[in-house]
């Protein structure tokens, strides 16, 4: 471009909202330059795959099979998205999903699953983009006609109670979650709706580590920094609306997963359980999260 033109241009985008425009020309173009049209012996992969609903989800191994073939097709079909990308995919391969019931009720089964992706998308240039996807440590509640997810990559995170900073703390921090599978995340307006919880965590010498109240306008809330001391602890919590569950959490060492895995759950009954979602390595919650960065 010459200097003539770049200063015109210049000058053009910074009086823009004060009406300045420039004629093209009778030899320039008005429009963006159209995407190129895939050759047709090119195969392309547009077309989503139907999520399944649970319609005879009557013991764990069916809510297994559910969850596994809910997360394949969920993940296919964002790889078909393509993330922004304007080109169509190629080839899209997703792994088998590793899922697994990490706590049971009268009403249905709540799980975890982790689903891993991948697609190359079409260039004209002959140099694919490719794009991942990894939907690890999402939550499930599978019942009669009714399925909830809850992956663990948008959540609200609370101030912690212990940082690095604080004298005498090193290492890690414990953690707990909450989740709320009754109520219909509200992410217009996050301080709304949803349950009121209200959390005590006290040591064995019944001194109070934490106290503080929750609303799950968002399905999932997470709690860092609650300690940095191995020990026992109680963890007492109760609901506005008369809902109440007790915990004697046990933190024996950083790298055990109570320290990380804890969870609070809001039923999809309204009711309320404290559990472990850790069923094993390759199914649990992460031991870091986004919400680290607060520590």
């Amino acid at each position: 471009m010459r200097r003539r033109d770049f200063l015109a241009a210049a000058a053009c985008g910074i009086g823009a909202l004060s009406g300045c425009s420039t004629d093209p020309g009778p030899n320039r173009e008005l429009s963006p330059t159209p995407e190129p049209t895939v050759p047709p012996d090119v195969g392309t992969l547009t077309e989503k795959k139907p999520l399944p609903t649970p319609d005879d989800v009557s013991n764990e191994t069916a809510a297994r099979s559910f969850v596994e073939t809910h997360e394949r097709r969920y993940v296919y079909n964002e790889l078909v998205d393509g993330f922004g990308t304007t080109q169509p995919a190629t080839k899209i391969t997703v792994e088998s999903t590793d899922a697994a019931v990490g706590y049971t009720t009268a009403g249905g089964y709540y799980l975890l699953s982790t689903c891993r992706g991948s697609a190359r998308y079409y260039d004209p240039d002959g140099s694919p983009s490719r794009a991942g996807r990894n939907a690890a440590s999402v939550a499930h509640f599978v019942g009669s006609d009714v399925h909830r997810r809850i992956p663990f990559n948008a959540y609200r995170c609370e101030e912690p109670v212990v940082t690095e900073s604080d004298e005498g703390g090193g290492g890690s921090s414990a953690r707990f979650q909450i989740y709320d599978f009754e109520t219909p995340p509200n992410y217009d307006q996050p301080d709304r709706g949803g349950h009121e919880v209200d959390v005590r965590v006290s040591d064995a010498d019944g001194e109070s580590v934490l106290d503080r109240d929750y609303r799950t306008s968002l399905p999932l809330t997470v709690q860092p920094g609650v300690t940095r001391t191995a020990g026992e602890y109680s963890l007492s919590v109760s609901t506005t609306d008369g809902g109440h569950a007790q915990h004697d959490w046990s933190l024996p060492e950083q790298t055990d997963p109570t320290w990380w895995a804890l969870a609070v759950l809001i039923t999809h009954g309204g009711d309320v359980a404290i559990q472990t979602l850790y069923p094993g390595d390759v199914v649990g919650l992460p031991s870091t999260s986004l919400c680290t960065r607060m520590d």
